[in-house]
């Protein structure tokens, strides 16, 4: 029993090892941005730049972090108006927090509908694809949860 247990420490350790050795973090000083910052952002894909430039082209990355996972690469950015985004080895979206109101263009649109049905005027402050499932968690501090297709599902 000492020994299993045991290994499934040693296994564990090992894999938030690998993920701490991978992670690579930069965070942009908009006033001095130095070589060093300018060449990890221009590692930033090309996806993840332009999803910025479309849909928050006046706010700046103030904070850019790869990791290393099992399943890939995942990126993290948090911008300067507070807005932080979750983007999955191919740049796409996994997560969006923004207590500004999440861009509506980004919000499936069956959940859109929906919203605009039942909680017209309140804004989005977070959504997460996750495998099965999008949570939806809105500023009047209602969190909703819909299926992949955007069918609700209920009230968290």
């Amino acid at each position: 029993m000492k020994l299993n247990k045991l290994s499934l420490v040693l296994i564990f350790s090992g894999v938030l090892f690998l993920q701490a050795v991978e992670k690579n973090e930069i965070t942009l000083n908009p006033v001095a941005n130095s070589m060093k910052y300018s060449a990890l952002y221009q590692e930033m894909p090309a996806t993840i730049k332009s999803f910025l430039a479309k849909y928050y082209p006046k706010a700046t990355v103030v904070k850019y972090e790869t990791k290393s996972t099992v399943v890939g690469k995942k990126y993290e950015v948090k911008l300067n108006n507070g807005a932080e985004i979750d983007f999955d080895k191919n740049g796409n979206w996994e997560e969006i927090s923004d207590k500004q109101g999440v861009p509506a263009a980004l919000i499936p649109a069956k959940i859109k509908t929906y919203l605009d049905q039942k909680y017209k005027g309140v804004k989005v402050e977070s959504i997460d694809k996750e495998r099965n499932k999008i949570k939806v968690d809105l500023q009047n501090d209602i969190d909703l949860e819909f299926d992949k297709n955007g069918k609700f599902l209920r009230i968290e």
